[in-house]
């Protein structure tokens, strides 16, 4: 049963920490996410049975957004791939994907992620590529290799 103090312990807990929790989640999921998953977070942990027994709240509401980040992550994955093996029949899902990996990868300029995802996950050859894409084979060189660069910066 929802009482009134608990929907104001609730939304006492959310103006406490929504600020800071969204900044989290920017880091975790990129901005344009990052307000949904913290508001999902909260409201899966307002719903838990161990809500009101929690002593840190705080940690338990960072434990969450994590825990929705990483199910957002999971399911943006599955969604492209869907999506990529859509426009091609021929494409594998990788076996696993590091989450930081991904997060790197999305932080590309999109005509480097298009090249990266095209040539390393639905593994086609730079031609194949470079078709797809519309631009020159020494355009997706390029591309990837910038994108190397960067995600070696970024992953090191």
């Amino acid at each position: 049963m929802i009482t009134v103090t608990s929907v104001m312990d609730n939304e006492q807990a959310y103006r406490s920490y929504a600020e800071e929790l969204t900044r989290y989640a920017t880091a975790l999921v990129g901005p344009a996410d990052a307000a949904d998953v913290v508001t999902d977070a909260c409201l899966r942990a307002f719903d838990s049975k161990n809500w009101p027994k929690v002593s840190n709240r705080r940690a338990y509401l960072y434990r969450t957004v994590l825990s929705v980040a990483n199910d957002h992550h999971r399911s943006t994955l599955s969604r492209r791939l869907r999506e990529m093996r859509t426009a091609d029949r021929d494409v594998t899902p990788p076996i696993e994907v590091d989450v930081d990996v991904l997060a790197a990868v999305e932080r590309l300029s999109v005509r480097q992620r298009a090249a990266v995802v095209l040539t390393y996950w639905a593994d086609l050859p730079v031609e194949a590529v470079a078709d797809r894409m519309g631009v020159t084979t020494g355009a997706v060189k390029r591309h990837l290799a910038r994108a190397r660069k960067q995600l070696k910066g970024w992953l090191s």
